[in-house]
């Protein structure tokens, strides 16, 4: 396809679509980093919801027959 194109604009059409690849790929990793970081902060909700159980034993775990 490309080496249809005239010479000059064959070089501009392949930087075009590489640039356009790089864009696509760079959007995607932001939104497996934004994914992570929700999961993170989920994590963490959890460890401080948890953490303030009233039910907490002296042995660090949950008492569940309260």
């Amino acid at each position: 396809m490309i080496g249809s194109v005239g010479g000059a604009s064959a070089a501009g059409l392949a930087t075009a679509l590489m640039k356009e690849k790089t864009a696509v790929q760079d959007v995607e990793v932001a939104l497996v980093k934004k994914s992570q970081d929700i999961e993170k902060a989920k994590g963490e909700s959890a460890l401080k919801l948890i953490d303030s159980a009233s039910g907490v034993t002296g042995s660090g775990r949950i008492d569940v027959h309260a």
